[in-house]
């Protein structure tokens, strides 16, 4: 696995407030992102010429590349949308900014995802309503396979009965986050949280319940990448990309491979082998929680835990702030907001710039993020560093 070019950088990150932005549109939400990052860079927004975003699951908008760069008055050289799955995307986005930026395509290329997944749905509804289809709709929903929350309690009921874990495993993770988003002014979920309090909640689909399950959002995040020095907020804050790898190994669930085959492995294996560097050398995890099931299988699948131990890892406090490897110290999907997995990147940048403040770790120098899209169908894990 090749590394990821050494002469880009991610030169400025932007977040829009989360949660509920009445009256925002997909597109308000993500030039709001971008012109953010770019200020955060120190460019104008006459320097971009590069786009590269993800149209909203809510309401698919084709072509939502040139619909942004309209919408900013810009005319990029180099511009597309793309989408490999949920958080996955967000590094493929970077991936594809660096190749552009290398090849000549572009200079100053900005990466967003957002929209208004919370307010714009009909008065009343519950959940996410995506629009888009997923391909075995016809082989799946006839028998009840709707959505994104069955399939993960499926993997969920597989993970508690293959090695004998219990929901205190999952509780685990979701208390580690909410208690990291109470640190974050911009953090969806702003009340404390017990393991009273998780299991007093809901079932939605056994066994996961309502604070097993990520956040239905509204906002954004974008990111600026350009060549090392050339960003003229720079001076020392850019962070560098070292690794990212993937792995796509199905589509429908009826395809899925049993935990131990699933694409995540192979993904951190090829990051690590490309940035010479092993779990021992990272920081900060900021993994896929989309579901809390989410992070133990990926707790183990990229060497932080034996499998089976994750739940045991993240009880220890390694995954708090002062741990080993605080996990997803702005609160993530489950309680910051479910953002596509770009709050996890622009965290990440934070983090190492050391501008983090209550929730900072220190001596940040590595971050790991991990993303996948569909049940763990694309997988993807990312290494940055600071300079």
């Amino acid at each position: 696995m090749p590394a990821v070019g050494s002469d880009v950088v991610i030169a400025g990150i932007g977040e829009t407030p989360v949660g509920r932005l009445p009256g925002w549109s997909p597109v308000e939400i993500q030039a709001a992102a971008v012109l953010a990052a770019l200020r955060d860079a120190g460019f104008a927004l006459s320097d971009l010429d590069g786009l590269i975003n993800l149209d909203p699951y809510a309401t698919p908008n084709s072509m939502f590349s040139s619909t942004l760069a309209e919408h900013l008055g810009v005319a990029p050289r180099f511009a597309c949308t793309v989408d490999v799955g949920g958080t996955v995307t967000g590094m493929t986005m970077l991936q594809q900014a660096v190749w552009a930026i290398e090849s000549g395509y572009c200079d100053v290329a900005a990466c967003v995802y957002g929209e208004n997944a919370l307010t714009g749905r009909p008065a009343g509804a519950q959940g996410l309503h995506m629009h888009n289809l997923l391909g075995g709709e016809e082989w799946e929903e006839p028998f009840g396979l709707h959505g994104m929350v069955i399939p993960y309690a499926l993997l969920a009921q597989r993970y508690l009965d293959l090695y004998g874990a219990t929901d205190a495993d999952l509780a685990a993770v979701a208390l580690v986050t909410r208690r990291h988003a109470l640190l974050n002014d911009n953090a969806q979920m702003r009340k404390p949280m017990t393991l009273e309090d998780y299991r007093a909640s809901r079932l939605i689909s056994s066994p996961l319940r309502l604070f097993d399950c990520s956040l239905v959002s509204d906002g954004g995040g974008a990111l600026v990448l350009t060549r090392a020095g050339r960003a003229p907020q720079g001076r020392g804050r850019g962070v560098a990309i070292r690794a990212i790898g993937m792995k796509t190994t199905h589509n429908s669930v009826a395809l899925m491979p049993d935990i131990p085959g699933l694409g995540m492995a192979a993904a951190g294996a090829d990051a690590y082998e490309a940035a010479g560097m092993g779990p021992e050398d990272i920081q900060i995890a900021n993994l896929h929680d989309a579901f809390t099931i989410s992070v133990l299988v990926s707790l183990e699948a990229l060497g932080f835990a034996r499998p089976g131990e994750g739940g045991a890892l993240v009880r220890s406090g390694a995954m708090d702030l002062g741990g080993r490897w605080p996990l997803n110290p702005h609160g993530g999907l489950l309680s910051q907001a479910h953002i596509g997995g770009m709050l996890h990147i622009t965290e990440a940048v934070r983090q190492l710039r050391g501008e983090a403040g209550r929730r900072q770790v220190e001596g940040a120098r590595r971050a790991l993020v991990s993303g996948n899209g569909g049940i763990f169908s694309v997988c993807g894990a990312m290494i940055l560093e600071k300079p």
